[in-house]
């Protein structure tokens, strides 16, 4: 009867002290941890994303350059003709191709005023501001054209 209480306490301190054991590996710190893997994961998914984007703008970038460069031999065409409605066309051709030219819509609105087409050169002037804020000639030519354009008539 002895060795059964004994063993039955045995027992009894054996499970006390695997339950007191178990009480050491708080649930919160599992917790904690696992939030914390969680957050990382989406660090890295968000990193992902990011690098991701960085690379389709610099293939857009790529891409640009090279419509850009082809747009050039156009704009060079302008600059070479010796007519204004031909370099004209050069110059639409190739803003058709490389967009954010802002040299080139401030070279097309001039040909515009030569041409004596003070609204088509008002939006090239405009469009150039518009790609280059700090490009003061088309600023000034935009100013000026504005300026005749608002004037009453007499």
């Amino acid at each position: 009867m002895i060795w059964k209480n004994t063993r039955r306490s045995f027992l009894l301190f054996t499970a006390s002290l695997f339950f007191s054991a178990c009480s050491l590996f708080d649930n919160s710190v599992i917790e904690k941890q696992q939030a914390e893997i969680e957050s990382l994961r989406q660090e890295a998914e968000q990193l992902r994303q990011e690098t991701e984007t960085l690379k389709q703008q610099g293939t857009q970038q790529v891409q640009q350059n090279t419509a850009c460069n082809r747009a050039f031999n156009d704009f060079d065409a302008a600059r070479k003709a010796t007519d204004d409605t031909d370099a004209a066309a050069y110059y639409k051709a190739g803003l058709g191709i490389c967009p954010d030219d802002d040299v080139a819509h401030y070279e097309l609105g001039e040909i515009y005023v030569r041409l004596d087409q003070t609204d088509a050169a008002i939006a090239e002037f405009k469009e150039a501001v518009r790609i280059n804020p700090k490009f003061s000639r088309a600023q000034r030519q935009l100013d000026k054209l504005q300026g005749t354009g608002s004037a009453p008539s007499q």
